[in-house]
């Protein structure tokens, strides 16, 4: 369930769902009225200025396969429409994130820059160019005048933040000090219960991902990672308040609580699991339970281990 817990999107992904299935092979011959489009541009507008929200949307809508498609229709038929524009910048990007590689996204951040200029208020299209210049690799100073672009518009937007620290990794064009330099800053100055919470606790799980990859003793020995005093200490601290019902009110909420789940059973914590697990329901988010397997299976297979545990 990519929307998570947002229940206007997913009517109107289901929505979607009866409508293309209806169109079948002819969803580019869409009546006038915009039948196919329109509940995308409601579910976009919807959220005003929560900017959090507009850009989990975005980011949901522009990963389904037909969206180029609902792009192409929606651009054609409101040329001038600076959602349209934005939409097709989403889609477009994540088209090819899919494919892993920034394959010809010129053309994506040329839309980028159009939908900024047209929404000067919205961060969704800084942070989109954001992930494009992430992807190509593009210079620090590049990325720093996006970043600042962000910035000046929703300082504390998660997605922003987690592309911000994915180029800042050693994978990309940083290092795991680079990593720690940046969620220190975040940790110092985001407001409690903030959308960018998380990112300490991608930063330590990264690392211990990569302990495990190292191979050796390193991967033999990559569970004391969770045992280190900073470590315990940041996942007591998530684990005291984030599973409290109404604490987590950012649209990726569920998507923060499968994170920490996660840590839990790779810290041998699986009791304590259970309490993240019932907040979680049944939403299960592909990462990071795909770093063991097929995730909706692993995430059932903790799940229940976790509530047998705490029953006993």
């Amino acid at each position: 369930m990519p929307e998570l817990d947002d229940s206007e999107l997913s009517r109107v992904l289901s929505h979607l769902d009866a409508q293309i299935a209806a169109q079948g092979d002819n969803l580019a011959e869409a009546n006038d009225r915009g039948a196919l489009t329109y509940p995308v541009e409601q579910v976009l507008r919807d959220p005003g200025t929560d900017w959090d929200r507009r850009v989990h949307r975005l980011l949901v809508l522009a990963s389904l396969k037909e969206a180029p498609v609902l792009a192409r229709q929606w651009r054609a038929r409101s040329p001038e429409c600076p959602d349209a524009v934005l939409f097709d910048a989403y889609a477009g990007l994540a088209h090819r994130s899919s494919e892993g590689a920034a394959h010809d996204i010129g053309p994506v951040i040329t839309l980028c820059r159009q939908a900024a200029k047209l929404l000067p208020a919205d961060p969704a299209p800084w942070i989109a160019l954001l992930t494009c210049y992430r992807l190509i690799r593009a210079s620090t100073a590049d990325v720093r005048w996006v970043w600042g672009g962000v910035s000046q518009r929703d300082r504390w937007n998660r997605e922003a933040h987690l592309q911000l620290l994915r180029y800042l990794s050693p994978r990309e064009r940083g290092s795991h000090a680079m990593m720690l330099q940046f969620t220190d800053a975040v940790r110092s100055q985001a407001p409690p219960r903030s959308p960018v919470g998380a990112v300490a606790l991608v930063t330590s799980l990264t690392q211990y991902l990569s302990l495990q990859e190292a191979g050796g003793l390193t991967e033999l020995t990559a569970h004391r990672h969770w045992s280190q005093p900073p470590e315990r200490a940041l996942v007591d601290d998530a684990l005291s308040t984030w599973p409290r019902p109404g604490y987590l009110t950012h649209a990726a909420a569920l998507a923060d609580l499968n994170i920490l789940a996660y840590v839990l059973v790779k810290a041998g914590r699986v009791r304590e699991a259970a309490t993240v697990f019932h907040a979680i329901g049944p939403v299960v988010t592909s990462w990071p339970w795909r770093e063991d397997g097929p995730p909706v299976e692993t995430f059932r297979h903790w799940s229940h281990r976790a509530q047998r545990v705490a029953r006993q």
